[in-house]
């Protein structure tokens, strides 16, 4: 039970990481090109337009509760795809 406990707290730690991310960047993203924002960042064009999507797909998720209801619909796997790929940007 302690293990489940901390894989979801492990989870919800790296989904308010990746929100926080993908805020940040749909935000420098607004009347910029998604070519000129990758560019200005230095990542990959595919991992702006990956934050972007995924801040458009999640939007805002304040409570512990709300981030684990998205994790559930949108797919733990695919939080953690999303997480390493932002852990090799960076």
């Amino acid at each position: 039970m302690k293990a489940r406990k901390a894989l979801a707290d492990l989870d919800d730690m790296r989904l308010r990481q990746l929100l926080e991310t993908a805020r940040r960047v749909e935000r420098y993203a607004v009347g910029r090109t998604e070519q000129s924002v990758a560019n200005a960042l230095g990542k990959p064009l595919i991992f702006v337009r990956a934050m972007i999507a995924f801040w458009n797909a999640a939007g805002v998720l304040e409570t512990k509760r709300a981030r684990a209801k998205f994790l559930k619909n949108y797919g733990k796997k695919k939080v953690r795809i999303l997480y390493q790929a932002l852990e090799a940007s960076r």
